[in-house]
C-alpha cells in the first residue's frame, strides 16, 4: 500500500466526527478498521466502490454508536472507463453533485432526498468519495439488475419527476449550472473514444437481427445507422434551449437505485448533465422497463408528467411548463438514445456479465471476444425481448422506418 492512501483510520477520524456530529472534546480511538466491496453486484465501472466497517470506543462515556460503516468511491486505473473519466470529468462532477447541488435542491425541496449524504472528498493525492452507507438505513437494492416491476418503475418515475422540477427552479433562481454539466456521455467530442466500444457491439447487434431473418421494414432503417449511430445521438444530444431541459442523472438504471420502505435515493451521478429530459426517461425505460415499454410506454410518461406536474406545483414554480402532448413529442425526436443502450447495457446485463474484465474483452476481435458477442445477443431472453420490443418502438414513433427522418 502507498505511503498516500486514504485507506486508513486517520483519514476517517473527521468523517466520523461529521457523521456523529462530535465536539472538539470528543475524543475516541479507532479499534477495529476494514475495507471490502461494497456489493457484489458493484462492477466497477469508472469507479472501485468499497464498504469501510470502523469500530471505535470512546474516551468519555458517549451514547454514540462504537460500529459505524461507509461507502468509499475511488477513481482507479483498474476501474473499466479507461479515457472516459478524465474526458467527461466524472469525479469533477460527481463531487459538485453530491456537495453543491443534491444539499440545494435537498433544501428547495425539503424534506425531499435524492442521494447519499457525502461526508468527505479528497481529489489529491488519491481521488475518493466518502458517503453514507443507505444500508443501515434499511435501503437495498433490487435484486434484479433489467426488467423492473411496474409498482417499482412508477416509484423512481416519481422520484425522477421530483428530481427533474427541483433542478429547473434551482437553475431558475441560480442561473445556468456550470460547465461540468454542459455535455452527456455520448457527444461529439466523445464519439471517438467511445466508438470502439459501441460500434463494435451495435455491429454485432445487427449482425444477429440479419441472422435470424429480422423483417426488413425494420431492419433497414436500423442497418443505416452502422457506423454513424454515435454521431446520430450526439446530434440529439445537443442543447436546445427551445425543448423542456433539466438535469439528467445520466446513467438510471436499477443499480443506481437503493429502494427503502417507503423512499429511494439516487446513486452514481457521474454521468449528470443539463439537457433534454427525454435522454434520462427513454435511458431509463430501456434498461429497466425495456419488458413494459411494448404494452405500457404512455401510460409510464403519463404517470411521469402527472407527477412532474405535482412537484412544480409543490416548489410553487409560477412559469410555463410544456404539455403532455409537447413531452411526448420530444420523447418521439430523441428516441434513436434508446439505441446504444438496447445493444449495450441491457444485451450484456441480461447476458450476465458483471465484471470490468467483460467489458474489456466484449468488443475484442479475437475469437474469445466474437464468442461473447454472439452470446449475449443470441441470448433467448434478450431474442425474445428484441423481437417484441423493436417493432413496437417503430409503432410508437420512437424510432422511425424512413432513414431521412432519423437523426
Amino acid at each position: 500500500m502507498s505511503e498516500l492512501s486514504w485507506q486508513t483510520g486517520e483519514y476517517f477520524k473527521d468523517v466520523i466526527a461529521c457523521d456523529l456530529c462530535l465536539q472538539s472534546e470528543d475524543s475516541f480511538t479507532i479499534t477495529n478498521f476494514n475495507i471490502a466491496k461494497a456489493n457484489e453486484k458493484t462492477a466497477g465501472y469508472m469507479s472501485l466502490i468499497h464498504r469501510v466497517c470502523i469500530e471505535v470506543v470512546f474516551d468519555k462515556g458517549h451514547n454514540k454508536p462504537t460500529t459505524l460503516s461507509y461507502i468509499v468511491k475511488e477513481k482507479s486505473d483498474s476501474a473499466f472507463g479507461g479515457n472516459l473519466v478524465e474526458v467527461l470529468s466524472v469525479f469533477p462532477k460527481e463531487c459538485e453533485m453530491y456537495e453543491k447541488l443534491l444539499p440545494a435542491f435537498e433544501d428547495i425541496f425539503n424534506p425531499e432526498r435524492f442521494g447519499p449524504k457525502v461526508f468527505k472528498t479528497t481529489s489529491e493525492p488519491y481521488t475518493v468519495i466518502v458517503m453514507e452507507d443507505l444500508t443501515l438505513s434499511g435501503f437495498y437494492m433490487r435484486e434484479k439488475s433489467y426488467g423492473l416491476p411496474i409498482t417499482d418503475v412508477k416509484r423512481i418515475l416519481q422520484k425522477l419527476a421530483e428530481f427533474h422540477a427541483v433542478s429547473v427552479v434551482y437553475r431558475e433562481r441560480n442561473g445556468s449550472f456550470s460547465d461540468l454539466f454542459s455535455e452527456g456521455v455520448i457527444t461529439e467530442r466523445t464519439v471517438e473514444v467511445l466508438r470502439g466500444h459501441y460500434d463494435a457491439l451495435y455491429t454485432a447487434f445487427l449482425q444477429s437481427l440479419r441472422e435470424r431473418n429480422f423483417p426488413a421494414e425494420y431492419l433497414r432503417p436500423l442497418m443505416a445507422l452502422d457506423g454513424r449511430l454515435l454521431e446520430a445521438c450526439s446530434t440529439v444530444q445537443r442543447l436546445d434551449p427551445s425543448e423542456f431541459n433539466v438535469l439528467n442523472h445520466g446513467d438510471l438504471w436499477p443499480n443506481n437505485v437503493l429502494f427503502g420502505e417507503n423512499d429511494l435515493r439516487l446513486l452514481d451521478f457521474q454521468n449528470a448533465f443539463y439537457g433534454s429530459f427525454a435522454s434520462d426517461l427513454l435511458y431509463f425505460f430501456v434498461t429497466s422497463a425495456t419488458q413494459l415499454m411494448c404494452d405500457s410506454l404512455e401510460e409510464l410518461v403519463q404517470f411521469y408528467y402527472e407527477n412532474l406536474v405535482k412537484a412544480f406545483e409543490q416548489l410553487h414554480y409560477r412559469q410555463l411548463i410544456p404539455s403532455y402532448a409537447d413531452l411526448l413529442q420530444q420523447l418521439k425526436q430523441h428516441g434513436i438514445l434508446i439505441l446504444p443502450p438496447l445493444s449495450e447495457a441491457v444485451a450484456i446485463t441480461m447476458g450476465g456479465l458483471t465484471e470490468p474484465s467483460d467489458m474489456a474483452l466484449i468488443t475484442s476481435e479475437q475469437p474469445e471476444g466474437v464468442t461473447l458477442r454472439q452470446h449475449i445477443f443470441n441470448n433467448p431472453s434478450f431474442v425474445t425481448l428484441v423481437d417484441r420490443l423493436i417493432p413496437k418502438l417503430f409503432e410508437l414513433g420512437l424510432l422511425h422506418k424512413s432513414e431521412d427522418s432519423v437523426h
